[in-house]
């Protein structure tokens, strides 16, 4: 066994860090506790890794444990990345304190942007959420990864492309998918078996080397693009303008009569760059409360 401590620049909202997991079924948490079980593919191989929140207010301090340490630094990497334990907390907030939503930074400073354990899964989970509520959104993910995955500790690993691609539309037609989501979703596991995709190379990319990359690709548009960028790979400067919760939420927080267009979005994240993603997760998260 291994175990060691990360400390992150406070304030890091650790309330705000459970609640947002909490929304998804296949998260695997302990409340009372303050522990996540975290799954991770390293050097091809499937683990199991505990996430446990050991510090205060004050001082933000959570200890990452494992049983392989030759796994040990990549799994630390990965889930520094995940969990956004690096965040330049000052920086994000003396930025964006400047800006004309000063008042929404000063209630959610401190929460981090929150991704899927690899790309491959934040690529899948946001074909499956494309234009669903969020409820049914996460329950269609977690009939697809429980009837399809892999359960290891209680938490479970999305199906990899090899099971995909051997899937029938009418199988996942049976749990609610649409025909169309079916096959985007069986089509991108044969782009991965052929050699035709390769998302490992996304992490080395420019944000407009992954737009290049990945829209030609049969059922991404650049609403999955961007949540592919902010979720899976945790750039920091992402707005997705198209996204319905981010336009309900600027509607609300500048109290618009209407919600605004896709152009009027990406002219209020210029002035929220280079930290428009947590802009985003804060207005996420205003809608929730």
């Amino acid at each position: 066994m291994w175990a060691e401590k990360i400390f992150p620049q406070k304030p890091y909202n650790v309330n705000r860090l459970f609640r947002r997991l909490n929304m998804d079924p296949l998260q695997c948490v302990d409340d009372h506790n303050q522990i996540l079980k975290v799954p991770l593919i390293i050097q091809q191989e499937k683990g199991v890794y505990s996430v446990q929140f050991i510090g205060t207010d004050e001082q933000p301090c959570f200890e990452i444990s494992g049983k392989d340490v030759s796994k040990r630094d990549e799994v630390v990497t990965r889930i520094n990345q995940m969990f956004d334990f690096q965040m330049d907390t000052p920086s994000i907030y003396s930025t964006l304190r400047k800006t004309n939503i000063h008042s929404l930074v000063d209630d959610y400073i401190g929460m981090p942007i929150i991704c899927e354990p690899d790309v491959y899964s934040a690529l899948l989970k946001n074909i499956v959420h494309q234009q669903l509520n969020m409820k049914f959104a996460y329950t269609l993910t977690y009939r697809f990864v429980t009837h399809y995955g892999t359960k290891m500790d209680d938490v479970w690993f999305y199906p990899n492309p090899e099971i995909v691609s051997k899937l029938k539309i009418d199988e996942l037609r049976e749990l609610q998918f649409s025909k169309r989501k079916a096959e985007y979703v069986i089509g991108i596991a044969e782009k991965m078996l052929s050699g035709d995709l390769d998302l490992e190379k996304l992490y080395t990319q420019t944000n407009n080397e992954v737009y290049d990359e990945m829209l030609p690709i049969r059922g991404v548009g650049p609403w999955t693009v961007e949540c592919v960028l902010l979720f899976g790979l945790g750039r920091k400067d992402i707005l997705p303008a198209g996204d319905v919760g981010i336009q309900n939420a600027l509607m609300k927080w500048y109290q618009l009569p209407t919600k605004p267009s896709k152009e009027e979005v990406l002219a209020y994240k210029k002035k929220w760059s280079p930290y428009s993603s947590y802009v985003s997760m804060y207005l996420w998260e205003s809608l929730s409360g």
